[in-house]
């Protein structure tokens, strides 16, 4: 690897993208609702637009969901389920909130050609990896993500304030920033 590349870059690999009926999931693991919360606050600034769909109550909202008020439906409805569609680029990337430890998307890989049409996964991806603050991982389709390599990889930058030596400056304070040391 040369200098300077990450080991998380997310670069066009037409192997990940063959056409083989599979769909590809896009999963933050090990979430909690907090996580969820972030993401779903994240639809403000997505660089495209997003449905939440409720199938046994047939509504849609194009607003942005809260996260506590989906999952407490959930629970007090256990026949009602829910997506969240999100598209950016013209590639659609949906959620079905399976479980709370695990924000997971699907896509059809078969729009993904070239590193032009790769461009939304990229995208989606970094924003995904940007609203939760937590690794993105790309995988083929499954139930167990835990177990498969991935395909993909985003991890959050590095942050002075992960690091305890970043903070003093001999008796003055320097003040910690949310920015790569």
């Amino acid at each position: 690897m040369s200098a300077g590349r990450r080991a998380d870059e997310l670069r066009y690999r037409p192997e990940h993208f063959v056409v083989d009926g599979a769909l590809r999931d896009v999963c933050v693991l090990g979430t909690t609702l907090d996580d969820w919360r972030r993401m779903t606050e994240g639809l403000r600034v997505l660089p495209g637009r997003h449905v939440l769909t409720w199938t046994l109550a047939g509504t849609t909202d194009t607003g942005v969901p809260d996260a506590s008020a989906v999952w407490a439906r959930l629970e007090q409805d256990p026949e009602e389920s829910v997506s969240l569609a999100v598209e950016i680029g013209g590639m659609w990337f949906t959620s079905y909130f399976f479980e709370i430890e695990e924000i997971g998307f699907t896509f059809d890989p078969r729009a993904v050609v070239d590193r032009n049409t790769f461009a939304p996964v990229r995208d989606f991806v970094t924003w995904l990896g940007t609203s939760t603050g937590r690794e993105v991982v790309v995988t083929m389709e499954s139930t167990d993500h835990t177990t498969l390599p991935a395909m993909l990889r985003r991890r959050p930058p590095a942050t002075c304030e992960a690091d305890p030596g970043h903070g003093t400056n001999g008796s003055r304070a320097i003040p910690r920033r949310s920015r790569p040391c």
